[in-house]
């Protein structure tokens, strides 16, 4: 069962767009799906209307009133039409009997399943279990769906990451045992396998600390069309998870985990005291998830993130999608 990938939602604002007949610039809101931007046909809505709002990685069963999506794989992703973000798919509402259900969650109703990136052959390897449910998942909301915590950051001290596009890979050492694990699973020890690569290139196994599982991105030659132009596989940490004490590690203490480990970390684009009154919808979002990697291809995005854990052992934190990135 899905849920979070498609909402009933309200048209809020209609604007034009400059030498478009056919097409306006939609504002939406989704009740808890958040607050997006889309493109819509202009003979499709009027101001208060309800419709369908898929969001970024919804994975859309092909159907014909929405064949313009099978260029994605029919999947959601956000991208432009004459200069203007469109970071959802606004569908129109058949079904008359869900005029009354704005921001209801009908991911399962409509059949949408979440996209998640392809495993490359070089880092599949054998299951050895599920992954531990001793570590949490990484899974980044986007700034959309979340303003509440834009509001809780406020005031606090951040800093704001590079996304790196690639496979989230986890090392951990507890009680003495090592384990490494892709997204989904714990796996058996592989010397040819690309997440054991990394574990091996740097000796976790040795090195990493008791009590602590480590989080990264493995990118490289082969992974996700590696969009950072990398002679050879690496990792990228991103975050770091004490174990027995059930919290993260907060941005002093990842730094200095990455130094003892000789890790690199995504690299830091910026930190400071959050000022949630400049991170609007109206107010430039592009400016904060716009950038490049250092080999000048567009990155994929930024996580912004609180230097401290704020809440149930766990810093505030949400991503922020470069609508200009494109990994196809």
């Amino acid at each position: 069962m899905n849920s979070g990938l498609a909402y009933i939602g309200k048209i809020i604002k209609l604007e034009p767009i400059k030498d478009a007949d056919f097409i306006l610039s939609a504002t939406v809101i989704c009740g808890a799906g958040g607050k997006w931007q889309g493109v819509v046909r202009k003979r499709d809505f009027s101001l208060n209307d309800l419709g369908v709002v898929y969001l970024p990685d919804a994975l859309i069963s092909p159907r014909d009133d929405m064949k313009f999506l099978e260029k994605n794989g029919w999947r959601v992703k956000m991208q432009r039409f004459k200069g203007v973000r469109s970071e959802v798919v606004i569908m129109p509402l058949v079904n008359v009997s869900l005029l009354n259900f704005l921001g209801e969650d009908v991911t399962d109703l409509f059949g949408v399943e979440k996209y998640t990136k392809p495993v490359p052959l070089n880092m599949q390897g054998i299951a050895k279990g599920q992954f531990p449910g001793f570590i949490p998942k990484t899974d980044e909301p986007n700034w959309q769906t979340v303003p509440e915590l834009i509001d809780k950051l406020h005031g606090k001290q951040y800093y704001i990451s590079q996304k790196c596009d690639g496979s989230s890979t986890t090392a951990y050492k507890r009680y003495g045992q090592f384990g490494i694990c892709s997204r989904n699973w714990e796996l058996e020890k592989d010397e040819n396998n690309g997440y054991w690569k990394i574990a091996i290139k740097y000796d976790l196994e040795k090195n990493l600390p008791e009590g602590v599982a480590i989080q990264w991105e493995t990118c490289g030659p082969k992974v996700q069309s590696n969009p950072m132009g990398l002679k050879e596989l690496d990792g990228f940490v991103f975050s770091a998870y004490n174990i027995h004490k059930h919290c993260y590690l907060q941005y002093h203490e990842l730094l200095a985990l990455c130094k003892l480990i000789k890790m690199k970390m995504v690299n830091t684009l910026g930190v400071g005291k959050f000022d949630a009154t400049k991170f609007t919808g109206g107010l430039d979002v592009d400016a904060w998830a716009k950038g490049k990697y250092e080999n000048g291809k567009e990155h994929e995005g930024v996580v912004v993130r609180s230097q401290w854990n704020e809440e149930d052992g766990k810093p505030i934190s949400f991503k922020v999608i470069n609508i200009d990135y494109d990994n196809t």
